[in-house]
């Protein structure tokens, strides 16, 4: 059975969901919610999420919102290999700590990226330099632990997070966000690289591990970049 999955590829928690529906051959359909002419907020969509957020899951009537929620329930549902929401009830703690943490951490704090260019994408407002500059300091500190404990190298460790073998909802969660930093100019992304090799290698990793499916989903993104970099250039 197709499922629907409301949202845009412009989404990082959308383009986790739908890595995930790739990797795993289940059937879906993206229903593209326009968040550049607000769709997400009106009624015909605030009736499926009241918060007016994407990304919203159909299946077959089960409306389901909230990323994380839809992951833990597709991993489940569809029965998925165990390394992507494990059975364990300790593995599955580990992967819920992570999946916790990123939405007070990652999700809130890296969207600088989208902060600083919504003038040039959708919203026509001047970015608030200050408020950037708060959200910079509390991504470092998030992009920090994640390089210094979640990547931890520890010896007969998996490459993933937490020392995983393969990945979990998570690692997709994680690299769906940190893959938005391709709308940054060079410069600033081999700035925010710089001294988080683990990270790197974790997050080239992951996208290679996921390919074709990791690519597919960040044509969106890629193409942004190369309209954003053309107008850093004055063409």
């Amino acid at each position: 059975m197709t499922i629907k999955v409301y949202g845009s590829l412009m989404s990082q928690p959308t383009r986790a969901i739908v890595l995930l529906c790739l990797a795993n051959k289940i059937p879906y359909e993206l229903v593209f919610v326009d968040i550049s002419k607000l769709d997400h907020k009106k009624p015909e969509f605030t009736a499926l999420n009241p918060a007016g957020q994407i990304p919203v899951l159909d299946d077959d009537g089960f409306i389901l919102p909230e990323s994380v929620s839809i992951l833990k329930y597709l991993a489940t549902s569809r029965h998925l290999p165990d390394h992507w929401y494990p059975v364990d009830v300790k593995a599955r703690a580990r992967v819920d700590y992570l999946l916790d943490w990123y939405h007070t951490n990652i999700r809130s704090n890296c969207y600088v990226f989208e902060k600083e260019y919504s003038s040039l994408v959708s919203w026509k407002m001047e970015p608030d330099a200050v408020a950037i500059r708060s959200y910079e300091q509390k991504m470092n500190s998030s992009m920090d632990l994640v390089e210094e404990s979640f990547l931890k190298a520890e010896e007969g460790k998996g490459p993933f997070l937490l020392g995983s073998s393969q990945p979990s909802i998570a690692d997709i969660l994680f690299a769906s966000e940190y893959a938005q930093t391709q709308i940054l100019s060079q410069a600033d992304q081999e700035r925010i690289f710089t001294g988080r090799d683990k990270t790197k290698k974790w997050l080239e990793l992951t996208e290679k591990t996921l390919d074709p499916h990791f690519a597919e989903v960040l044509k969106p993104i890629a193409d942004l970049s190369r309209v954003l970099e053309a107008a850093r250039n004055g063409n």
